[in-house]
């Protein structure tokens, strides 16, 4: 029986690759494509593929964002994350906002192959280049290095993504659809969590967990 997949990816000649790679596999089907967050989210509920796979540099919503809110919709969905980052901070944030797995984009397509079926199996799939991320992955949740995204609401890290692009508190209410004072709040409860007291601090927060793309 045939693993259907759902591919985004807003660089359309890798996301075509993609699709003629695992359509000619003979075991893998392609039901749907897509170019961003936003669009990744409602093909996945509509398609329901065993197998949702992006990337996490997307225009109009991050893969980060985009995960929460899928999972948020439907818990059940199976995430492969195919990325350029190899950094572990990158990997890290995904496992914990439930990922199934994570891929380089060098990987090979065997691998990426492997991958899909194992995470179809309702296994996990984290595979990187890096030992140090090999190691750190391998070692129990609690003892990994801290991640600052652990500490935030799935809303708060929503938020927190748009505060590090330069958002203001008014601009956060109108892409989230939240009053001023819900989105000052959230704001609010983000520096607490982090410990920053400013806007700059957060994105130099975030650029040195590897955060920004």
């Amino acid at each position: 029986m045939s693993i259907t997949v759902v591919i985004a990816d807003d660089h359309v000649l890798m996301r075509q690759g993609l699709v003629q790679m695992l359509n000619s596999t003979g075991h893998i089907s392609v039901i749907g494509e897509c170019g961003d967050g936003i669009e990744f989210i409602e093909h996945v509920i509509k398609l329901n593929p065993d197998v949702a796979i992006m990337d996490i540099s997307m225009p109009r919503m991050s893969g980060l964002v985009a995960i929460d809110k899928l999972l948020a919709q439907r818990p059940e969905a199976k995430v492969l994350v195919l990325s350029m980052h190899n950094e572990l901070e990158y990997v890290e944030a995904m496992q914990d906002a439930g990922a199934s797995g994570y891929m380089l984009k060098e990987s090979s397509s065997e691998e990426l192959q492997k991958a899909i079926m194992t995470i179809a199996q309702g296994q996990r799939y984290f595979y990187t280049l890096k030992e140090e991320a090999k190691t750190c992955l391998e070692q129990p949740a609690g003892s990994r290095r801290a991640n600052p995204l652990t500490e935030l609401t799935r809303r708060e890290r929503e938020v927190f993504f748009l505060v590090a692009a330069g958002n203001t508190s008014k601009k956060i209410a109108e892409l989230l659809n939240m009053s001023l004072k819900t989105a000052e709040n959230h704001r609010s409860n983000i520096y607490k969590k982090l410990h920053v007291s400013s806007s700059a601090e957060l994105i130099r927060l975030a650029g040195k967990a590897g955060l920004l793309e």
